[in-house]
C-alpha cells in the first residue's frame, strides 16, 4: 500500500490486479514522509533502477501535523486495518483508491500464479477447492459500508480510469511496466475457453462474487451448456471438519446437530473414547512422524467402521492425524463431506497464546502440532525465536497449508466446504453453509461455545501485535502446499516408506 502525501492519495493494494506496477508508478509522486510499504525483492530492484522511493515509513511515521506513529502497515493490509492506524483527518480528506478486476479473469490469474497447473491441478478442481480466494479482494478492500473507498479502478479500463484520477504521468509511468506479468500460458487460457471446458467454475465465481459482478457489470465467460448449473448439493452421510481448534468446532458440532436434525459429535472424550473414537496422544504423535503406519490405520478402521450414518463430527484433532487419508481410503470417501472451518487469524492465535495452549508439551501433542516434528509444510524455524506466538503463528499457518495440501490432493475424491466462523454465525454466512451441504431453510443459531471467559486473556494489543507479525509474512499457503507436494513429499509418509524400501 501506499500514503502518498503529495498527492493526498492512500492507495489499498488488491491481489492480481497489476497493484506492484501501480505501486511502482505511484511511489514517483511520493516524498520522504510518504508512507510505501515492501514489495518483492525483484520488484524493488526495479523501483530502484527508475530512481523512484522505494519502501519507507511503514513501521514508524511522522503525519503531516507532526505526530508520530509506530505502527506496521504492510502490502495487502485490508482498508479496515489501515484506516484504524491512519489519522482520521488524513483518511477522510485523502482519496483512497484501489484497482478491481473482474473476478472471472482475476481468478485464472491466481490459478496460473500459484503454479496449479503445473501440480496438474484442474482449473475447475482448484475454483471448486479455493473459493475463499475468490473473495480476498472484497474482503481487503470493501465494495461498501463503512471501510468502503473511494475510487475503485477498474483493471479492464485502467488508462479511463487512471486518466481520471487527474495525476499527469501516472498511466505513461504505469503502462511501461509488467511487474510479475507473463505468467500465464498465450493460448488457453482465456477465460472463454476455460469457462467454456469448466462451466462449473463459472457458476462458482458467479454465486461467490455476485455482489461485485452486478457492481460493475461483469459478464459470465464460456459458453454455458443447457445443463451446465450443477444440481443442488447433495446431502452427505458423514460430515467431518478439518479445522485448527479454537475456531469454533464446539460450535459447529451444535450448528450441524440443530439444523441438520442428525447426531452431531463434537469431541467424543469419555474414559472409554481415547485410542478408539478419540485419537490418543500416540496417534498424534505417530502419524505426524511416522505417516499412516500400522497403528495410526487400525484406529481409523475401527473408528470408521463404528459410525452409523447420518452423523456428523467436528473434532479438530482427526484431521491432523490422518482423517483424510482414511476417508480416501475407505468406503465412505464418496458420502463425506468435509468442513473446512477457519477463524479469523490473529484472534485465533492470540486465543492459543491466551491460554497458554503452547507452553506444556502434552497439549500440542494431543491437540494441536508439535513445532519440533520433521514433516511438516510450513518451516518453523524463523518462528522458534518467538515463544509462545511463533509457535501459535506456525501452528495457525502450517494449518492452512494443511488446508491447501489436502483440497490439492484429495479434492476430486471428497467434497469439501470451506466455512469461516465470523460468517457462518450471521443468519446470511449460516444459510450459505446449509446450502452448500445441501439444505434449505432458515438457520437455527446456537449461542458460542467454549468462548474466553475472561476476555483479559486475548487482548487487543495481543491481537494487534500477532496481525502485524501475519501481516509482514505475506503468506500463501496454495504455493506452500504445491512446492511440498512438487518436491515429492507427503502428510502420510508414503514417498518415505517408497525411499526407505
Amino acid at each position: 500500500m501506499i500514503i502518498c502525501h503529495p498527492l493526498k492519495l492512500i492507495f489499498i493494494k488488491t491481489k492480481k490486479v497489476g497493484g506492484t506496477s501501480f505501486e511502482i508508478a505511484l511511489s514517483s509522486f511520493c516524498d520522504e514522509t510518504s508512507v510505501i510499504t515492501p514489495i518483492s525483492p525483484n520488484d524493488e530492484k526495479t523501483r530502484a533502477e527508475l530512481g523512484y522511493r522505494g519502501a519507507q515509513n511503514h513501521q514508524q511515521q511522522v503525519w503531516p501535523d507532526g505526530t508520530e506513529t509506530a505502527e506496521t502497515l504492510y502490502n495487502h493490509i485490508p482498508a479496515a486495518q489501515a484506516k484504524a492506524i491512519i489519522p482520521q483527518e488524513i483518511w477522510d480528506s485523502y482519496t483512497k483508491v484501489t484497482i478491481w478486476r473482474d473476478p472471472y479473469d482475476a481468478i485464472i490469474s491466481r490459478y496460473y500464479w500459484e503454479k496449479a497447473d503445473a501440480a496438474g491441478i484442474p482449473f475447475g478442481k482448484f475454483v471448486r477447492g479455493f473459493t475463499s480466494m475468490l473473495t480476498e479482494n472484497s474482503q481487503i478492500a470493501p465494495l461498501d459500508g463503512p471501510d468502503a473507498l473511494d475510487v475503485y479502478l477498474r483493471y479492464e479500463h485502467l488508462e479511463e480510469d487512471i486518466a481520471a484520477l487527474g495525476i499527469d504521468g501516472l498511466w505513461e509511468r504505469f503502462s511501461g511496466l509488467r511487474a510479475k506479468g507473463a505468467i500465464r500460458p498465450r493460448s488457453g487460457a482465456d477465460p472463454e475457453t476455460l469457462y467454456t471446458l469448466h462451466p462449473a467454475a463459472a457458476d462458482i465465481v458467479a454465486e461467490q462474487c455476485a455482489a461485485e459482478i452486478r457492481k460493475f457489470g461483469y459478464k459470465r465467460p464460456g459458453t454455458a451448456p443447457a445443463m451446465a448449473k450443477p444440481e443442488t448439493a447433495g446431502r452427505s452421510d458423514f460430515i467431518f471438519t478439518l479445522s485448527a481448534g479454537r475456531t469454533g468446532t464446539a460450535w459447529l458440532a451444535q450448528f450441524l446437530g440443530d439444523n441438520l436434525r442428525i447426531r452431531s459429535v463434537h469431541e467424543p472424550i469419555g474414559v472409554e473414547d481415547f485410542g478408539t473414537a478419540m485419537p490418543e496422544i500416540s496417534h498424534m504423535r505417530r502419524f505426524n512422524t511416522l505417516g499412516m503406519d500400522g497403528v495410526t490405520r487400525k484406529f481409523w478402521r475401527n473408528k470408521l467402521a463404528s459410525l452409523q450414518a447420518p452423523y456428523a463430527e467436528a473434532n479438530h484433532t482427526l484431521g491432523k492425524c490422518g482423517l483424510i487419508e482414511a476417508l480416501a481410503d475407505s468406503s465412505i470417501g464418496s458420502r463425506t463431506t468435509v468442513i473446512i472451518l477457519r477463524r479469523d487469524l490473529a484472534k485465533q492465535c492470540a486465543s492459543y497464546v491466551g491460554r497458554n495452549d503452547f507452553q506444556n508439551i502434552t497439549i500440542p501433542w494431543q491437540w494441536y502440532l508439535d513445532m519440533g516434528y520433521t514433516n511438516v509444510i510450513v518451516n518453523a524455524s524463523a518462528l522458534r525465536k518467538l515463544g509462545q506466538i511463533g509457535w501459535a503463528i506456525w501452528y495457525a499457518l502450517e494449518m492452512e497449508a494443511r488446508y491447501a495440501y489436502y483440497q490439492i490432493k484429495y479434492g476430486d475424491q471428497i467434497n469439501f466446504v470451506e466455512a469461516k466462523l465470523e460468517e457462518a454465525t450471521k443468519p446470511e454466512g449460516a444459510a450459505r453453509l446449509l446450502a452448500a451441504l445441501g439444505h434449505h431453510g432458515v438457520p437455527v443459531l446456537p449461542e458460542k461455545k467454549n468462548a474466553t471467559v475472561n476476555q483479559s486473556e486475548v487482548t487487543e494489543a495481543l491481537t494487534s501485535e500477532i496481525r502485524t507479525l501475519l501481516g509482514r509474512l505475506n503468506f500463501d499457503p496454495v504455493a506452500q502446499a504445491t512446492a511440498y507436494i512438487n518436491a515429492g513429499r507427503t502428510l502420510d509418509g508414503a514417498a518415505r516408506r517408497s525411499a526407505a524400501a
